[in-house]
């Protein structure tokens, strides 16, 4: 009886480390392998993958010159939305929303509009929330234009922003409460 019952231990011990081996997330993914050139189907298949785009790049719509302030951004945002409310009662319906999206979603690097206040229409604040967020995000020197080289990521300023200077309401500079 103990023999059976070690023997079974054992089995059970040996499967399931077998089993453990194979679902170890800390193995290398396996390496697609060359299997010489592509071929015309494979190579048009991968050109009609899509390509990554910057973000930015979708305010190129708003833009006349190649540059792009926030008053110009707003005119282009309410000339949308108006194009947009079809039946012009000053928000977007449920039906009108769901047609903007599809349009969208048929564009390169769109996001679709979201009703954020649960209220079943979006009003132009929503609809212009996520433009306006984009805005800023692209305007990396903080001047409220957005310039070609900000679009295409080239004037990207990667030095860290300075932090600031630390306030202690404390006597001697230091923090309230320590000794």
């Amino acid at each position: 009886m103990n023999r059976t019952v070690t023997a079974a231990g054992l089995l059970f011990a040996v499967l399931s480390l077998a089993a453990c081996s194979s679902l170890n997330p800390f193995s290398k993914p396996k390496e697609r392998q060359y299997n010489g050139p592509l071929s015309a189907a494979e190579t048009a298949a991968e050109a009609a993958k899509p390509k990554r785009v910057r973000e930015a790049e979708a305010l190129k719509r708003f833009s006349t010159n190649g540059d792009l302030t926030k008053p110009v951004l707003e005119v282009g945002l309410k000339a949308d939305y108006a194009k947009s409310d079809l039946n012009a009662d000053g928000v977007l319906d449920t039906a009108e929303t769901r047609a903007l999206n599809e349009q969208l979603r048929s564009e390169r690097n769109m996001s679709p509009v979201f009703d954020w206040n649960a209220d079943g229409r979006i009003d132009y604040t929503e609809f212009a929330t996520q433009w306006r967020t984009l805005f800023d995000r692209a305007d990396r020197n903080r001047d409220g234009i957005v310039d070609a080289d900000e679009i295409e990521g080239s004037g990207r300023d990667r030095t860290p922003r300075p932090l600031p200077e630390p306030t202690f309401s404390g006597k001697d500079g230091r923090p309230p409460g320590s000794p």
